[in-house]
């Protein structure tokens, strides 16, 4: 029979906890590369459809709105 003292059984669980904790990494950075590749259709029109809703719209205070009572002139330190 093999003779395991305590500091080489604590070293080989060291060693799988490190293997284990690189896999894990390994098999995260797997799957969010996979799920790059597919982009959702739906997403990609709605953003689309934001970025039309957000050209129309038009910005408050645009287009000969006047200024309100409470705001002072532009050049009001002149």
């Amino acid at each position: 029979m093999i003779a395991v003292f305590e500091a080489d059984a604590f070293a080989v669980a060291m060693l799988g906890v490190i293997f284990l904790s690189f896999g894990v990494i390994g098999l995260l950075l797997w799957c969010m590369k996979r799920n790059v590749a597919r982009r959702n259709v739906h997403v990609d029109a709605l953003l689309e459809e934001l970025e039309a809703q957000e050209a129309e719209a038009e910005p408050v205070g645009a287009k000969g709105a006047s200024p309100q009572a409470w705001e002072k002139d532009a050049d009001w330190w002149k």
